[in-house]
């Protein structure tokens, strides 16, 4: 689906966000991958679960990783790049982690971080959408540097990049994706 699909559902308000993730977001195969030999994208999830494994000591099983963003829908979804498409040279593979195991470390280690105002603010803006953003702590503890330097060293020939975030679990990502859902709808439908 492409995002004149995409955005004529964000323009029907009988459309239920729920149902456009369940129809964008979370099913069929990521964009990213449209023409790669087969199992490219269970590879992919593969050997983050392996890095991540080496890394933290937690496994993680690929289901338990969902591409999401430009790289599954082929066009951002945020409302403030909404429609622009994934561009291989300079999009990154964005990867939700939903492991409630991986969260429990994270958060531990943040806890007795010594976090300064701005960071702990923005810490705690995404917690209460039941995340953590790594490019908020990569230089803070040593889970946040061990996060980024995994995801750093993956690559791929289909995107600039791969980045994680860290959910708690599956709700929280469905519905920190509702937001985006939310947020494009409000864009599509505001007069200009």
């Amino acid at each position: 689906m492409a995002f004149p699909d995409y955005k004529k559902d964000l323009e029907n308000h009988e459309a239920d966000v729920n149902h456009l993730l369940d129809k964008y977001f979370h099913t069929g195969p990521s964009a990213v991958f449209i023409g790669a030999p087969p199992g490219e994208e269970a590879k992919l999830k593969e050997t983050v679960a392996t890095t991540l494994f080496e890394k933290f000591r937690v496994r993680v099983h690929p289901v338990q990783l969902v591409i999401c963003g430009s790289a599954h829908l082929g066009f951002s979804p945020v409302a403030d790049k909404l429609g622009k498409p994934f561009d291989s040279k300079t999009s990154d593979i964005d990867i939700a982690v939903a492991s409630p195991e991986l969260f429990e470390l994270c958060w531990t280690e943040l806890q007795s971080a010594g976090l300064d105002e701005d960071t702990r603010a923005l810490v705690s803006r995404d917690l209460f959408w039941g995340f953590i953003n790594p490019a908020n702590i990569q230089n803070i503890q040593s889970f946040g540097t061990g996060w980024w330097q995994a995801f750093g060293q993956l690559k791929t020939d289909r995107a600039h990049g791969v980045r994680g975030r860290l959910y708690k679990n599956f709700w929280s990502m469905h519905s920190y994706h509702r937001i985006t859902v939310l947020g494009g709808r409000k864009k599509v439908t505001v007069p200009k």
